[in-house]
């Protein structure tokens, strides 16, 4: 006999909204490098041509993407906003 599916989803999803975190790869875009506070390592992508200075602290709002590009290691994520933390 087999258990029966799980009602929710068993993988861990990566959190989106905001997080805060040290910019690993600067510049332009498309590809960022962070990582966050709790030591997550977040690969983003955004199109907006924000510019990220490496070593900057930075609060990024994050959200799922369905892209399959390689930004980098870490979670691929969407950047969506990007504010300094001072």
């Amino acid at each position: 006999m087999t258990d029966k599916p799980p009602k929710e989803p068993t993988d861990q999803q990566p959190s989106t909204g905001w997080v805060a975190g040290m910019v690993t790869r600067g510049g332009t875009g498309p590809c960022y490098g962070l990582i966050a506070d709790d030591g997550q390592r977040y690969a983003l992508y955004s199109t907006a041509g924000t510019e990220l200075v490496q070593g900057s602290r930075v609060k990024v709002k994050l959200e799922t993407t369905k892209l399959r590009i390689y930004c980098g290691p870490g979670t691929l994520m969407a950047m969506t906003d990007a504010e300094p933390v001072k």
